[in-house]
């Protein structure tokens, strides 16, 4: 387990450790550079049987995959597991990784993972929201892992003796060490398992925080994306030497053109599209021209309709005015005669 300058979460990630069903564990924890005093205040805290926690204060800060190597160097376990001090893992990890490793005989094996994203505030841990980290993936590939780490240290345990295969994790590189290690993993013909279904392993990620508490993942990504240039640039130089340029070239000099006419295409659309919107723009300009004038031409109807019923009042009116006029002139003669 590295630890470095995180007493709240590492209080956390071992009492994740000590709630698994599968009590058969041996605990090195790793404070790579931190306050030794508070580590041991946090360790005190949790007493575990004799013999199952070692603890390794480096003075000085020797990086993320020195720490691993240094924890992994101090046990002997048939099996291994990376804890980071701010993940953790179901309470039956153990228990499910273990049986498939003893049951299947695979060099690895890694677990459906959840992202839990989370902040700190004071001496509490507040979570925000989940998501299933990967969900796409449903093996432990070196097809996968080409394309981006697709398995983070918290959702694999190994056997103790990949590290005779594939050697140690790279202290020289400041992060993405994990990718590198399961990449030269998945190089080798060793049998790698993938346990899917509920997750059993959690990722916890704290976008907002600085510091500390951040995650080398969020708070470092320009580092991350400039290491993953220089491991890929490493492998294609590597590739290089061995099997010359002519393939590289080939393929960059395809691709590219591949590219190139996709952009034509692209281009072509948006343009087509443009004229498309250009031309609906004009007719809902043209239906809104012809919406007035039916609504004038309406208007004039309805005073034309206004005017024909007044005129046909008049003229009810004078009819009955004559024919009124009539009766009283008879009724007069009748009258003087």
């Amino acid at each position: 387990m590295r630890t470095r300058n995180r007493p709240l979460l590492l209080k956390r990630a071992v009492a994740d450790v000590c709630r698994q069903t599968f009590s058969d564990w041996h605990l090195v924890v790793v404070n790579d550079g931190g306050p030794a005093a508070d580590v041991d205040a946090v360790l005190r805290h949790h007493p575990m049987p004799t013999g199952r926690l070692t603890v390794l204060h480096n003075e000085a800060r020797r990086g993320m995959e020195a720490a691993s190597n240094r924890g992994i160097a101090a046990g002997n376990s048939t099996y291994v597991a990376i804890h980071d001090d701010d993940d953790t893992w179901h309470p039956s990890f153990l228990a499910r990784t273990v049986a498939h490793l003893d049951g299947t005989g695979q060099a690895a094996v890694a677990v459906r993972t959840e992202i839990v994203r989370e902040e700190i505030r004071g001496e509490s841990i507040v979570e925000t929201e989940r998501e299933t980290f990967a969900p796409q993936v449903h093996a432990f590939t070196l097809f996968e892992m080409l394309r981006t780490n697709r398995i983070v240290p918290i959702s694999v345990l190994y056997r103790r003796a990949v590290h005779d295969t594939v050697g140690w994790f790279r202290e020289d590189l400041p992060v993405v060490g994990d990718w590198d290690f399961f990449l030269r993993l998945t190089l080798t013909d060793l049998r790698l398992g993938f346990l899917d279904g509920d997750p059993l392993a959690f990722w916890h990620q704290r976008p907002a925080a600085t510091g500390p508490a951040a995650n080398s993942v969020v708070e470092g990504t320009t580092e991350h994306h400039d290491v993953d240039l220089l491991l890929r640039d490493e492998a294609l130089r590597a590739y290089g030497q061995r099997h010359g340029l002519g393939g590289l070239l080939y393929t960059t000099a395809y691709f590219q053109r591949e590219i190139d006419g996709l952009i034509v295409r692209i281009t072509e659309i948006r343009h087509r599209e443009e004229e498309a919107v250009h031309l609906l723009r004009r007719a809902a300009e043209l239906l809104e021209r012809q919406a007035e004038r039916v609504d004038q031409q309406n208007d004039r109807l309805a005073a034309l309709e206004a005017a024909v019923s007044d005129a046909s009042m008049v003229s009810l009116a004078r009819r009955r005015y004559r024919r009124w006029k009539s009766r009283v002139l008879r009724l007069a003669r009748v009258l003087s005669v």
